[in-house]
């Protein structure tokens, strides 16, 4: 099954792709910093899931991605202007 892509996704491709990274390497630092989730925020997710179930551990783990998209689109942004 493919997974399919997140708008904000191609967007931050986009972006480092115009900054001068091949796509390769614009999806393998949006994988880095978007996707890969630290050891206290799986922790944390796991004890949520716990106490409201599987529906919420879902909608915590979009709300996270959905905040580091946003970080990184800023981040990006800010230094393409700079």
């Amino acid at each position: 099954m493919i997974k399919k892509k997140h708008p904000l996704d191609t967007q931050i491709i986009q972006l480092l792709q115009q900054q001068g990274l091949i796509k390769s390497e614009a999806n393998a630092r949006l994988k880095q910093e978007v996707y890969q989730l630290k050891s206290e925020e799986i922790s944390k997710i796991h004890n949520y899931a716990n106490h409201f179930g599987m529906k919420a551990k879902s909608t915590m783990i979009e709300e996270i991605l959905e905040v580091r998209r946003e970080a990184m689109i800023s981040s990006i942004s800010n230094c393409s202007e700079v």
